[in-house]
């Protein structure tokens, strides 16, 4: 990756953690981007299980690897992913945010964020800086952060950002290998929006039909507009992993490019 140009933000979907593993159209979505991308300096990941009161941030020159989940088989606990951490980029992204995060180092690398990552980086050989989504905070203030973040573009950072635009958990069939019509009218509603560069329409998406099905809780989603306040409306877009699964959860997943 030329460090000299603009870095790109992404934002994935990650849905199962079984997608880690396996064939998957998200794993296999996951490796091509990295092929595609090659390696950043650093990585900034933004992770939907990483939920705080309050921003945080973990600085650390180590990650160790966070099992967030249970009951999946063997071949899943068996993925060891721990890359290093960076304290100069953290103490950054800790100067960007002005006061409004602290230093938390209880917290690792979990699975929203390792399952993307070893199937991208598999050699772990890239520093990730893992900064938590706040729960305490709104729509807006996520789009804020994203912006502060997005300094580090221009600093050999790749901004990801992990989470799910549709994740409704409590709807979820695993019979399924697409999603319920809702899921796919609002997965569609927000591409065309975010698209047209109207990030405001994802900032506001209470307003949008289905949406109180598409997104019951707010955690998967938040991730998804700190990567857009990072992005700038004239970034070229790409949809990738553009497609639900699980009835309940869409993969679809958007890379940002100056």
């Amino acid at each position: 990756m030329n460090t000299e140009k603009r870095m790109p933000v992404l934002f994935t979907g990650h849905g199962s953690p079984m997608n880690a593993v396996g064939d998957s159209r998200a794993r296999d979505g996951w490796r091509k981007m990295g092929d595609a991308l090659g390696k950043p300096k650093v990585i900034i990941a933004v992770s939907a299980h990483w939920t705080t009161n309050g921003l945080c941030v973990r600085r650390s020159e180590t990650n160790p690897q966070i099992n967030d989940m249970y009951g999946f088989p063997e071949e899943l606990y068996r993925v060891h992913y721990e890359p290093a951490g960076s304290i100069a980029y953290a103490d950054r992204v800790l100067e960007l945010l002005e006061g409004s995060a602290a230093v938390n180092n209880e917290w690792g690398i979990d699975h929203g964020v390792w399952s993307v990552l070893s199937n991208m980086y598999p050699d772990a050989d890239v520093p990730v800086v893992m900064v938590s989504t706040d729960m305490s905070a709104g729509s807006d203030a996520q789009f804020a952060t994203g912006r502060k973040l997005s300094a580090l573009r221009d600093e050999g950072a790749l901004i990801l950002a992990s989470g799910n635009i549709v994740h409704n958990l409590r709807m979820v069939s695993w019979n399924m290998t697409d999603g319920y019509e809702w899921a796919l009218r609002f997965d569609s509603a927000m591409r065309d929006a975010v698209s047209a560069g109207n990030f405001r329409t994802a900032v506001q998406y209470q307003s949008l039909p289905d949406a109180h099905k598409a997104i019951p809780t707010s955690e998967h989603y938040y991730p998804f507009l700190v990567s857009l306040g990072a992005a700038s409306e004239k970034d070229k877009i790409t949809v990738w992993n553009e497609y639900c699964e699980l009835g309940s959860m869409s993969m679809t997943s958007y890379l940002f490019e100056a």
